[in-house]
């Protein structure tokens, strides 16, 4: 990618993030940002307008024209397309579950940009449950069409995770009815602690949540730039390359599945390894395994070891400890080298909520740096 090409992609994303919400509806880690999206803290996912919905079979190119401001919604077998008077309609409903990270690049940075890629640019509606612990219920469940499982601590602070969060039985039993029945769950973990004179809370809560299905995350703080050696990791913010052919990358991402599938590399920072005996390896180094999915029931599962995905800085290729110049200049090491050059986080997030949302045609989104 030229400097031109990320220039044009930068001011587009951008302006992305200043968008009126599509959608209507919707339900350095330490030693290693409170994104809010439209619903809110624990809002309904119910948008107040709403006008229209419609449900049913759908074949259609993936992108906004097929359900942007103004068109008649896409149906979907077994989803709920709902729409508010103006005509913006949203088919995908997801609950972020858990604080987000609160580290990237400068230690300083926030996951704004993944939620107003979802919000601004697809047919996703993001509600967030980040600051108090939901109660999983049957009813709270059916609102959503993917749970994203984040960082589920009383504080989630740097250097403060505070308590994990404890769920009942009954919660776990609703949430493994949810997916069995057809829902979609990823799961994210490497929020906090290298594991060396530390406890990794990040784990606890999801792998209670993970209970029924073959994955659940190791306590390790693999991937970590201090100890594999990492020349060039300042010029995208710290993170390893997981993939690719950068200098001190680690590991291959598996073309040939669903969540694998044109990504050639993204930046993690600590990550957790993931076991399983039998679901669907997609990023491994050969020994560790740091992406995995299942089919469960009805329901699709993913797995991945770290939160950097998640990271504004990693999506724009900015940083504030970075000076911009260093980009676009001939002479420097980092010469079109930033994060949003080097590593595929879109193309890693559309794979991975396709997938959840069992590959739903009504899932439409607009970037152009997306493989379809």
């Amino acid at each position: 990618m030229t400097a031109l090409q990320l220039a044009a992609r930068f001011s587009a994303v951008l302006a992305a993030l200043w968008l009126p919400v599509i959608a209507c509806s919707g339900g350095g880690d330490g030693d290693k940002g409170n994104a809010t999206g439209s619903g809110g803290g624990g809002q309904s996912a119910s948008g107040a307008g709403s006008s229209s919905s419609s449900s049913g079979d759908f074949g259609g190119e993936i992108g906004l024209t097929s359900s942007g401001p103004g068109s008649t919604p896409p149906p979907d077998a077994g989803h709920q397309t709902t729409c508010d008077d103006e005509g913006n309609c949203t088919c995908i409903n997801i609950a972020s579950i858990g604080h987000e990270g609160v580290w990237g690049p400068c230690s300083s940075d926030s996951t704004t940009a993944l939620q107003s890629w979802l919000n601004t640019q697809s047919t996703a509606q993001v509600d967030n449950y980040n600051t108090e612990k939901p109660t999983l219920t049957p009813e709270f469940l059916a609102r959503y069409d993917v749970i994203l499982l984040q960082w589920m601590v009383t504080k989630g602070a740097q250097n403060d995770d505070g308590a994990p969060w404890q769920f009942t039985a009954d919660e776990v039993s609703a949430l493994k009815d949810w997916v069995n029945n057809g829902g979609g769950l990823i799961a994210l973990s490497g929020y906090q602690c290298n594991g060396q004179g530390c406890t990794i809370h990040d784990v606890t809560a999801t792998n209670q949540l993970l209970s029924f299905t073959d994955i659940q995350f190791n306590t390790d703080g693999l991937l970590d730039p201090a100890r594999i050696g990492c020349p060039d990791c300042n010029c995208w913010g710290g993170p390893v390359p997981l993939g690719g052919p950068l200098a001190g990358s680690v590991g291959t991402w598996n073309q040939d599945t669903p969540i694998g599938k044109d990504i050639q590399s993204v930046g993690a920072y600590v990550a957790r390894s993931i076991k399983s005996t039998n679901a669907t390896v997609d990023c491994t180094d050969g020994t560790n395994n740091f992406a995995v999915h299942e089919e469960v029931g009805k329901g699709r599962v993913v797995a991945y070891g770290d939160e950097w995905v998640t990271y504004s800085g990693q999506w724009l290729g900015t940083a504030s400890c970075i000076d911009p110049r260093t980009y676009t200049d001939p002479n420097s090491p980092c010469y079109e080298r930033s994060a949003a050059q080097v590593f595929q986080i879109s193309q890693f997030w559309y794979n991975a909520v396709k997938y959840a949302a069992s590959s739903v045609e009504c899932f439409t989104i607009e970037d152009p740096a997306i493989v379809k």
